[in-house]
């Protein structure tokens, strides 16, 4: 008898001595993917800004801008409530939570990435030349 058996459908990750899974669902991965689209549209907005010609002020808003957009992915990654004490223990530094922006789309990528060529090498015989 052969046995088949599902993968898991999500990827637990240590960050900072607590554990967080990330869901690879259907729906999560269309959603990280849109969320992930729409931040590196943001940061290349907030890029383009000029910040020596802003004041004081707007310098501080500009960089308050990045904070929430840094927020809003990890939270939508790790789950509601997950940036605050990674926040905390990476210094309160967001250049450090956008290491791990970077860090988390590359294992949704690579997650996405992998099932497709797995699937593709195991289903789909090579050419003979």
């Amino acid at each position: 008898m052969r046995k088949f058996e599902f993968q898991k459908a999500y990827e637990e990750i240590e960050i900072a001595g607590n554990v967080y899974r990330v869901d690879f669902s259907d729906a999560k991965i269309k959603e990280y993917q849109q969320e992930f689209f729409a931040f590196q549209d943001d940061i290349k907005k907030l890029e383009s800004v000029d910040e020596t010609k802003l004041s004081e002020e707007d310098q501080w808003k500009h960089f308050e801008e990045l904070k929430t957009l840094v927020k809003k992915i990890i939270n939508t990654v790790l789950g509601e409530d997950s940036f605050e004490p990674l926040y905390k223990a990476a210094g309160k530094s967001v250049m450090n939570m956008l290491d791990l922006v970077w860090h988390l789309a590359e294992i949704v990528n690579d997650r996405k990435t992998r099932n497709l060529e797995d699937k593709k090498s195991k289903y789909v015989k090579g050419k003979k030349k």
